[in-house]
């Protein structure tokens, strides 16, 4: 009876916790049709808590998903980002920081660990990041704005491997496979498989 009791608290709070955390997904994004509703996942309803968003710009309308998209994803976008996700993705722990805007076709995998990152943060020169340790010392995160970075546009049809890296400023064309580990820092063309790091051209895809 005691440990019946116990599984109905913890089935009781687990709702309780979910309906909070739908709430707060749908007032930060929009989402399409069967948005995490894949047969793969146990509980469809539960997979909604591995969908993690901060939205910075207080728009809703600035992170959407279309239709059929089941992700597992953790994104920060900032005041000024904006991030368009197309139909039927599949992302698994994929990790986002984006300051501009992120656009992602349709019919696009996503493997495990991947990150989208579209801001510089620090600089190169030595004595410029000195100084910026101790700016963060005394009054808090910089500014990532003045650091730079860029747009982020993946096609329809890409494959991205597990552990890569995605740079601002970077075009990724329709059809093309990112090997795994890759660090993609240019832009590379459609329907390619391109690897490495820096990731580059290794052949064409029939």
């Amino acid at each position: 009876m005691f440990r019946y009791l116990i599984e109905l608290i913890k089935k009781y709070h687990n709702k309780n916790i979910l309906r909070a955390h739908k709430k707060f997904l749908l007032l930060n994004c929009v989402v399409g049709k069967n948005f995490c509703k894949s047969p793969a996942y146990k509980d469809t309803e539960m997979q909604l808590l591995n969908v993690k968003i901060v939205n910075k710009t207080g728009d809703k309308n600035k992170i959407r998903f279309g239709s059929y998209c089941n992700v597992t994803v953790n994104i920060f976008l900032n005041e000024k980002g904006s991030i368009t996700v197309g139909d039927y993705v599949y992302m698994n722990s994929v990790h986002m920081r984006i300051d501009h805007n992120l656009k992602i076709g349709s019919h696009y995998l996503f493997g495990p660990n991947i990150k989208l990152w579209d801001t510089k943060n620090h600089p190169l020169s030595s004595s410029e990041r000195h100084r910026q340790c101790e700016y963060i010392a005394h009054h808090g995160f910089v500014d990532s704005y003045q650091a730079g970075g860029g747009d982020i546009n993946i096609g329809d049809d890409v494959w991205i491997g597990m552990d890569s890296i995605i740079l601002g400023g970077v075009t990724i064309g329709n059809g093309s496979v990112i090997a795994s580990g890759s660090i993609v820092t240019k832009s590379i063309p459609e329907n390619v498989l391109a690897a490495g790091v820096p990731a580059k051209v290794i052949r064409m895809i029939d």
